[in-house]
């Protein structure tokens, strides 16, 4: 959620310190001022209805990304049995709002850093979602996926690393491996491209976020490809999100 920073000391204020001020509110606030992500500060994120813990000080789930993972809930909340795969996990956020709203889902989450497998299992208590339908993998992009899955949801390190410089202050808080993984932000768009329709079940689909100034070369890939596609767009009204049927 974008906030600014008065609105976000209110809410650390309110939710973090029952509304009384102190020397550590003061010293949270400077935190704040000093752009660190208020969601740091307040050690959790929202995201669909779910709490999701940032102890382990992960990427900070974004609305643009709740804004299409609404849309994927909304179209398999009356499928039976889904298979999902939480790609490039990061906080686990996708995941665990696909668990929490598709009863009937199983979850596998990947996340090349192991230090936030611990994070994604604490999320997966707080949201009171039964462990038993998650599987928890440290791997990187596709090396470690086995079997198919229904829905893959993959929100990779997309950010062109000749825009570091142009990146908002907060977001230097965040891990530098969730924002940058290759040459020009696409080497991962160009595995799933490539490599996703083995890991799909017939009725399976794929949907991977993209930054908008890549939708030109997204399209391009995926009009050579052999991939039935659509484009959805962001909460803006760009291009935002790739959208790939096994058939």
């Amino acid at each position: 959620m974008y906030l600014t920073n008065e609105q976000a000391k209110a809410k650390v204020l309110a939710l973090k310190y029952d509304g009384a001020p102190s020397d550590a509110y003061a010293a949270d606030c400077a935190r704040i001022d000093a752009s660190e992500p208020w969601e740091y500060v307040l050690g959790a994120a929202d995201f669909l209805d779910c709490t999701i813990d940032l102890s382990a000080r992960p990427m900070v789930p974004r609305d643009e990304t709740a804004h299409w993972v609404a849309r994927v809930i909304e179209e398999w909340k009356h499928e039976p049995a889904v298979q999902a795969l939480d790609l490039y996990a990061g906080s686990g956020n996708i995941g665990i709002a696909l668990a929490k709203h598709l009863p009937t889902a199983n979850v596998t989450f990947n996340e090349l850093d192991e230090k936030l497998l611990p994070q994604i299992a604490k999320s997966l208590e707080l949201n009171s979602i039964d462990a038993s339908r998650t599987t928890l993998i440290a791997g990187d992009s596709l090396e470690k996926i086995e079997g198919k899955f229904d829905l893959i949801c993959a929100n990779p390190p997309y950010v062109d690393p000749a825009s570091e410089n142009e990146m908002d202050p907060e977001m230097r808080y965040e891990p530098h491996i969730a924002f940058f993984g290759s040459l020009d932000g696409m080497g991962h768009h160009r595995e799933l491209i490539r490599e996703g329709k083995r890991y799909l079940t017939p009725r399976g689909v794929l949907y991977g976020e993209f930054d908008m100034t890549q939708a030109d070369e997204i399209k391009k890939l995926l009009a050579a490809s052999d991939w039935h596609y659509e484009i959805w767009d962001d909460p803006y009204g760009h291009p935002g999100v790739m959208v790939l049927h096994a058939s």
